[in-house]
């Protein structure tokens, strides 16, 4: 009888294991209504704002990875490998590609199908590079772990080559003065720092940080207060800023700008924005923005298609009937994976589903280990905000961290973590020199 009923629940999977993707499996999983699958090339997850701080050495390989397999047999859902190639939305099968061995020929788990009867899509986004010639070819990019992992070892390679040698800079050139860049430029300052202070390589006065964006100013999504107060800590720190200005190709050690100047680098970074992944073209019969990004209507249902959701930076769905996307940052992958474990079992019961609506919480950009910037609504009518700065804003900013690790592993293990990093940052070197 039990085989049975398990045999008959509804069938969700989940294709993606981001912040959204993780969080709605651990709140469906803990449901125990449907049998729930999370799909995803990777073993782990990874919180993606973070990914800077694995890219400079403030984290180590596998210190926020949370295992697939064990947390979805902790929280009532099964993990599957593999990567999504094709989706039959009337026979209700996806199409995995199989599953190697990294930088091995020898295959795990051959190419295979899996049945739903829900879907949601969650595979996130890639880096925007705006089709511009020699991005792909030159530049680290920071979409994954394994990128952030080898962007660290080209700098920390670059650390001890220009060690003890007063004759060479540490030339670092960013792309992109949104908050990934923002953080990225400030953070190599603080790891440089201690590099310095633990293992003795040069500190961040030899470094020479170049911050380019095409807008007026960084952080341009943001209030000009909170911008200005970015800017300032960043060349008090002696990074660089080229803003209204834009790069017209990427050669091997430069960036080519098109106002005819050139930036030459020993590292070139790309952080400009996001795009939807080349295989959502061929992925099936789904309605695309210009950017690739799976369109949804209110409930966040794609449209055209029956049974299937999109959430997260993966999927466009609008703020209002005329208004802008919902941005594609965490706290709206947190918000479309609350609504979904919501939505979801109300649709199969076949009550009313209210759309979704997004809550803007404000914006915080760390400025390194004691600082950040950012800015809360008023609360009044209008779109006025509260901008906030130093090391209050810091706290918050560390506590959206500590939120994501409730979501899935409940509040005493959150604190647990917290006390484990505490005692990791006060008895081993908080930069990894490895």
């Amino acid at each position: 009888m039990a085989s049975t009923k398990q045999t008959t629940r509804h069938r969700i999977v989940i294709v993606g294991g981001g912040a959204a993707g993780i969080e709605l499996a651990t709140r469906l999983g803990k449901q125990g209504d449907a049998e729930v699958t999370l799909v995803d090339r990777d073993a782990s997850h990874f919180w993606k704002p973070r990914l800077h701080e694995l890219a400079v050495g403030l984290l180590g390989d596998g210190e926020e990875a949370v295992p697939f397999l064990a947390h979805g047999h902790a929280h009532g859902y099964r993990y599957v490998p593999g990567a999504l190639r094709k989706v039959d939305t009337e026979a209700k099968t996806l199409d995995l590609d199989a599953v190697r061995i990294p930088h091995s020929d020898e295959t795990v788990l051959p190419a295979r199908q899996l049945g739903y009867d829900t879907l949601v899509l969650a595979f996130g986004s890639r880096v925007n590079d705006f089709g511009t010639p020699g991005v792909l070819e030159h530049c680290d990019m920071l979409d994954s772990p394994a990128q952030a992992t080898d962007l660290r070892r080209r700098i920390l390679a670059l650390a001890f080559r220009t060690a003890g040698d007063p004759t060479r800079r540490i030339r670092i050139g960013i792309v992109g003065a949104g908050a990934t860049g923002v953080e990225l430029a400030a953070e190599l300052h603080h790891a440089f720092n201690d590099m310095h202070r633990y293992g003795g390589l040069d500190p961040a006065s030899k470094l020479d940080i170049t911050l380019m964006d095409m807008a007026p100013r960084v952080l341009p999504a943001v209030d000009p207060r909170t911008s200005a107060t970015a800017q300032h800590v960043l060349e008090r720190m002696g990074v660089h800023i080229r803003t209204g200005v834009g790069v017209k190709a990427v050669v091997d050690g430069a960036f080519e700008l098109n106002d005819g100047s050139r930036v030459d680098c020993d590292i070139q970074v790309w952080a400009a924005g996001v795009v939807g992944h080349d295989m959502v073209k061929e992925l099936g019969p789904f309605q695309l923005s210009k950017d690739r990004r799976i369109l949804v209507d209110g409930t966040l249902a794609a449209k055209g298609v029956k049974d299937i959701y999109a959430i997260g930076d993966c999927a466009w769905a609008p703020t209002s009937a005329d208004g802008p996307p919902v941005p594609p940052t965490a706290q709206a992958a947190h918000q479309q994976a609350t609504y979904l474990a919501r939505a979801i079992p109300r649709a199969l019961r076949g009550e009313k589903v209210d759309p979704f609506v997004y809550h803007s919480k404000g914006t915080l950009v760390s400025l390194g280990v004691r600082q950040a910037t950012g800015e809360v609504p008023s609360g009044g009518k209008g779109r006025s905000v509260i901008p906030m700065r130093g090391w209050f804003a810091k706290m918050l900013y560390v506590s959206l961290q500590h939120m994501h690790r409730a979501t899935l592993h409940g509040w005493p293990r959150a604190m647990a973590l917290w006390l484990a990093d505490w005692l990791r940052n006060t008895t081993l070197p908080p930069v990894k020199l490895h």
